[in-house]
Parts: C-alpha cells; sequence; structure tokens
C-alpha cells in the first residue's frame, strides 16, 4: 500500500522496576501483611534469615577462599553501595547517598539490580529534568467506592451541570452503595436555604424566584441518576434492593438462560421470592420449577451490597505500626519493634555468591538482589510510615489530651506538605495503619476526613461533629427523642451549621438508630421496668 511504512519516535516513560513495585506494594500493606509477605519470601529465597536462625559469626563469615570477608565497610550486604558508573542523569551514587532517610521517598531505581539510596521523589518539571515525571504518581493506590466512581464521573462526556449533580450523588450513597435520599434531599444538601417549606414553595409556584433553579437540579439529577447507575459497579446507586438487582440483570446477555425470568422475579416477584413460594411463583410466571431453579440460581449469583469488594471487613489481629506516648508534656512517636518484620541476609551464602565470577548473571546472584532490595524496601517502609505518623501526631497533640472532640480536621495534601511527600504516599501509608495511643489502637485514617464551616469562620471536623451528637443525644429524652431536624437545629445552636442530610449521615456513621427505632426501644424498656415493678 502506497504510503505505509514504519516510523520510529523517541520519547520517554517513566516505568517502575519490578522492584520499585514491590516496595510500593509493601508501603500499602498493614502490619501484619507485611509479616506474612517477608514469610513467603523467607521460603522461597535462601539468601534470607531470620536473625533467630543464624550461625554463629566466627563459623557464618567464610568466603569461598575460606577466609573471613572484611567487615571494614561498615555496611550490610543489604545496604551496600555498589560500585560503577553513576545515574544515567548525571548524579553519582556518593550525591544519591547523602539523601537520609528521614528525606526519603520510594522512587523509580536506576537499573533492576542496583538499589541506590531513595532521593526525594522526582517532582513534575524538576529533579530529572523537566519532563520527567514521578513514577509513584503512575501507580495508583487502593481506592474506595467513592474515588472508584469520581474517577468514571470526571472521564465521563456529561455536560458540567448534570456531572456536577453526579458528584453529589456520589458522595450521597451509603456505605453499601445505595442512595437512601431523594433529589430534594441532596438539593437541600448543598442549598440548605431551599429545604422545608422554601423547597414545597418553589415546586409549587411557578412564580417563586427559586422555581427554575429546582426544576433545572430536578431534571439534572434524573440524567445523573441515571448515568451513576450506568457505572461500575453494577447495582450501584440503587434505591432498593430490588432495583439494585433489577440493574445488575439488566447488564447481563439477553441471551443468557434464566434472564428475562430473573428480571420478572426482582421486579414482580419479590414477596413470594423472599417467601420462597415456588407454586405462587410458578403460577403466576407460567414457568417450571426447572426454569425457575436456573432465573435463582442467576439471582443469587448477584450483589445485593453493589459496594462490598470496597468496603472488605478485615477480622485478623491488629499490629500498630508505632506507639505514641507523652514524653515532656508532648505526643511524641515511637517505632513499634514488632511491626518490622526481623529478616536480613545470609552472609555466608551471600560471600559464596559474590566471589562467583559474574555473578550478578546468576539464579543466586538475582536472588541476593532480590534480598538487597528486600531489606531496602523494608527499611524506607519504616522511615516513611515513621514520618507521617509524626506529621500527624504533632498536628493532632490536642485529641490526644481530649479525644475526638477536639480533632484537627486534616486532608491528605496537609501531611504531603508537611513531609514533602506526594498524596498517593499519604494514601498507601495511611491505608490500614494502626498507631497505639493511651486512647487505644487508632487508624491513622481516623485523623483525615471532611471538615465544615462553623458559625465563627472556624473549621471543625467530621469526626468532631459526630462526638458533638452523641453528646447531644446522651442527654435527649427518651420519651422524646430529637429527630434529625431537631439534631441539626441543636447543633446549629453550638455555632455548626450542617444540612439534616449530612447529621443523618453521621448519626449512622456512630451506629445510633432513627428517632422512631429510639423512641420504640424507650417504649419496650419502659414496659420491661413496669413489669418488673409489678
Amino acid at each position: 500500500m502506497q504510503g505505509a511504512g514504519l516510523r520510529l519516535q523517541a520519547g520517554q516513560a517513566a516505568v517502575l522496576s519490578a522492584q520499585v513495585q514491590h516496595g510500593l506494594k509493601m508501603l500499602q500493606m498493614s502490619a501484619l501483611e507485611l509479616e506474612q509477605e517477608v514469610a513467603k519470601l523467607l521460603e522461597t529465597n535462601p539468601l534470607l534469615e531470620r536473625p533467630e536462625d543464624a550461625a554463629p559469626a566466627a563459623s557464618a563469615e567464610v568466603g569461598a577462599d575460606g577466609q573471613a570477608p572484611s567487615t571494614d565497610a561498615g555496611l550490610d550486604y543489604a545496604l551496600e553501595a555498589p560500585s560503577g558508573d553513576s545515574f544515567d542523569t548525571g548524579s553519582s551514587l556518593s550525591e544519591a547517598a547523602d539523601a537520609t532517610p528521614a528525606q526519603a521517598e520510594i522512587v523509580e531505581a536506576p537499573a533492576a539490580d542496583t538499589p541506590s539510596d531513595f532521593g526525594d521523589a522526582w517532582p513534575t518539571g524538576g529533579g530529572r529534568g523537566e519532563d520527567s515525571i514521578d513514577p509513584v504518581l503512575l501507580t495508583p493506590a487502593r481506592v474506595s467506592l467513592r474515588e472508584h466512581l469520581l474517577q468514571q464521573v470526571n472521564v465521563s462526556a456529561l455536560e458540567p451541570a448534570d456531572a456536577a449533580v453526579a458528584r453529589l450523588i456520589v458522595e450521597a450513597l451509603d456505605a453499601d452503595g445505595y442512595l437512601r435520599d431523594d433529589w430534594r434531599d441532596v438539593l437541600a444538601s448543598v442549598a440548605p436555604s431551599l429545604a422545608g417549606s422554601s423547597l414545597q414553595q418553589a415546586e409549587e409556584d411557578e412564580d417563586d424566584e427559586n422555581s427554575a433553579l429546582v426544576e433545572q437540579f430536578r431534571q439534572s439529577f434524573a440524567v445523573a441518576l441515571r448515568f451513576v447507575q450506568s457505572l461500575d459497579p453494577a447495582g450501584v446507586g440503587a434505591r432498593s434492593v430490588e432495583e439494585c438487582l433489577r440493574l445488575q440483570i439488566e447488564r447481563r446477555p439477553e441471551d443468557q438462560p434464566g434472564r428475562n425470568l430473573a428480571l420478572r422475579l426482582v421486579v414482580e416477584c419479590m414477596d413470594l421470592l423472599s417467601a420462597h413460594d415456588v407454586g405462587a411463583l410458578t403460577r403466576k410466571l407460567k414457568c417450571t420449577e426447572a426454569e425457575l431453579g436456573e432465573a435463582h440460581q442467576l439471582i443469587r449469583s448477584l450483589a445485593p451490597r453493589p459496594a462490598q469488594d470496597f468496603a472488605v471487613q478485615d477480622n485478623r489481629y491488629v499490629i500498630p505500626e508505632v506507639i505514641v506516648r507523652e514524653v515532656g508534656g508532648k505526643w511524641v512517636v515511637h517505632v513499634n519493634p514488632d511491626a518490622s518484620p526481623q529478616v536480613r541476609i545470609n552472609r555466608a551464602y551471600a560471600s559464596v555468591v559474590r566471589s562467583s565470577r559474574g555473578w550478578s548473571n546468576t539464579p543466586m546472584g538475582t536472588q541476593l538482589s532480590e534480598a538487597r532490595w528486600l531489606l531496602r524496601n523494608l527499611r524506607q517502609r519504616a522511615d516513611t510510615i515513621v514520618r507521617v505518623a509524626e506529621a500527624i501526631v504533632a498536628a493532632q497533640q490536642r485529641f490526644f489530651e481530649h479525644g475526638d472532640i477536639a480533632i484537627r480536621p486534616l486532608f491528605l495534601r496537609d501531611i504531603a506538605a508537611q513531609t514533602g511527600l506526594h498524596e498517593s504516599t499519604i494514601s498507601r501509608v495511611t491505608a490500614g495503619k494502626y498507631m497505639a495511643t493511651p486512647r487505644g489502637l487508632i487508624e491513622f485514617k481516623h485523623f483525615f476526613g471532611s471538615r465544615l464551616e462553623a458559625a465563627d469562620g472556624f473549621r471543625v471536623s467530621s469526626r468532631s461533629i459526630q462526638v458533638l451528637i452523641r453528646d447531644i443525644l446522651a442527654t435527649e429524652d427518651p420519651a422524646m427523642p430529637l429527630s434529625d431536624i431537631r439534631l441539626t437545629k441543636a447543633l446549629a445552636e453550638r455555632g455548626v451549621k450542617v444540612a439534616r442530610r449530612t447529621v443523618t449521615k453521621y448519626r449512622d456513621a456512630i451506629g445510633i438508630p432513627p428517632v422512631d427505632a429510639r423512641r420504640l426501644n424507650a417504649m419496650a424498656n419502659a414496659s420491661v421496668m413496669q413489669s418488673a415493678a409489678r
């Protein structure tokens, strides 16, 4: 074909080496997961050993020539700086070694088997050339359901107004991925002045100044909800279990066996399906028991909680990464020695490997390189976690004195700015990590969350508001419990103005039932007390 041919084009790409990818993976692991990972590596790499497994020093450090290797260098094999050429960017190894662990962040290594000291992450437009990119930015951390959905909204072709409403819907989803609020609640969350009677008037009176705005929002909400319900995972944004199952079935191929009957089951017969009334179902749907069983199997394969993969509950034991103690009137961070796996390189084996010609290209040489990288990644992980923990504790001194009521609202970018690390690194560090404190085991993420503006302009954290809600409801009259609307007014009297929907969300988050459930519980308790008195 005329004009066809091959064309070479030069370009740059940041590629993460396998060792750095493993380092990023380790950074995101909890202490327990890390211990399990190291245990697996100990089984497959003979160059690694536990300190208690080591032979006496006199017999361990014997080279291939029968002589004990020199220890004058003062460096373990794991931290040994390789000799040879400088970085491909012109930086020498000695310059790289000047970076202390406290200044370090995991970055790409210059070569797969040549671990350099970790310097600061390369910022975009600097460090390694104007066009270089920090490879950490190219490696995503685990995302929440909210982040996963917002990523899809942000790359959609929705009109800006509809996309904005779609983001509000995503924010309104509960932990299972359901939308419990209608469009009026979502509107009131961003425009409290339109709540209640004002909204009702705008709906009923076309001449009302807010009527056009309300109608536009209602239409955008319908468009945005359909879009959110089309996102991954299937079933998200549903307002009931029936709708959740229907959304998932509708995505199945039309020719899938049992698909159409399953759709009728969840739309028309959920009550009979819940009652397992096979006879009534076969009569109503005019199908055989075999066809009904096929449709039932399809329904059982669905996820009634579409967000379940984004909210996995981990019931394993927790090992805190750091310990927080009060020293001289200040709260300081101490490393928990039990959080770092005890592992080192077997010097005897390493000496034998290094004494052979071309050792770096042998299978044992590869395992030695992997062992060195493991120890370096372990050190880097511990250093990074301590840096982040110190920044969190420094910002939350009042929390350790007074509890959640005094927690300071933090964002990932706040800690990133203090530590010089990237937000993606902070996200990895705070995932599944705990600190041991006099107030119990506290997850790093406990200190992060939304922050709202109080009436006096002072920023308060969502955690502080939850504490206020708990305190207010602890003193309510059991016979006349506070509704969420009255609770919203009580918060406003304390200088915290939030939407009713937000109050409901926070009340649910701290495990306090709605007003009707609390009233029934109070009545039941009163009845029990009266019976006991008689």
